[in-house]
């Protein structure tokens, strides 16, 4: 009888802690379900600030802008002197709300328009393209320089596809500024030293790298280019 008590004893504490262990088995698949949800929820909302580009105008106005590119600039400068409605720069950076969409970046060789937002956090890079903010980088119609950062998995899972030549457009305040890349490499994840002062208008944007790897990337790609034209929309 005693055998019989401890083997009912035994088969109910078996039961109960199965129950707890399908419990915890559940509970785990739950939180792993809720997680892939939220990350896929964020990955989808970063994608939505990718577009087509709007038509080919601008494309073909790269690729013109692209072969005779010196002769742009040197029209641009004398429109810059002759014409008012050239972007007036200001003495101190336009500061906006974190966050903010502040215009775009099209790039014709890759036919895709990104939203921009004013800074590089996590929050804003969720978003879409981010602008930088610091003390050494600028607004396009300050003529500096600006850097733009997205994350390789969303927004720049493209990029590496870019050469030396093609074009990045920034729309900025009611003007296109038209750049042209001149460099591209790979440097450390946490490499600064690609965003310092620059006295001529360049853009520089930048990503992770490499673009399939899973997790912390531990490098950074990085694509300089200078300005070559400004039109107003």
């Amino acid at each position: 009888m005693e055998s019989f008590v401890f083997l009912y004893l035994c088969t109910v504490c078996l039961m109960k802690r199965g129950d707890r262990m399908k419990s915890v088995y559940n509970g785990v698949i739950v939180m792993g379900l809720a997680i892939a949800i939220f990350f896929s929820y964020q990955w989808w909302q970063s994608t939505q600030s990718v577009q087509p580009m709007a038509s080919e105008s601008l494309l073909e106005e790269a690729h013109s802008t692209s072969l005779n590119h010196r002769s742009a600039v040197q029209e641009v400068e004398g429109e810059r002197r002759a014409s008012s409605s050239e972007p007036q720069s200001n003495d101190q950076l336009t500061y906006y709300s974190t966050g903010e969409n502040i215009g775009k970046l099209s790039i014709p060789e890759l036919n895709k328009t990104y939203d921009t937002f004013w800074g590089t956090d996590d929050a804003t890079l969720h978003q879409g393209v981010g602008m930088y903010v610091s003390e050494w980088t600028t607004t396009p119609d300050e003529k500096g320089h600006t850097v733009l950062s997205g994350h390789r998995d969303t927004v720049f899972s493209e990029l590496g596809e870019l050469v030396i030549g093609d074009q990045l457009i920034v729309e900025f305040d009611g003007f296109q500024y038209v750049y042209e890349i001149n460099d591209t490499w790979i440097t450390d994840a946490e490499d600064r030293t690609v965003i310092v002062k620059k006295d001529e208008a360049t853009l520089t944007v930048t990503t992770c790298y490499p673009f399939q790897y899973l997790g912390a990337a531990p490098d950074r790609y990085i694509i300089q280019s200078h300005l070559v034209a400004t039109y107003e929309m």
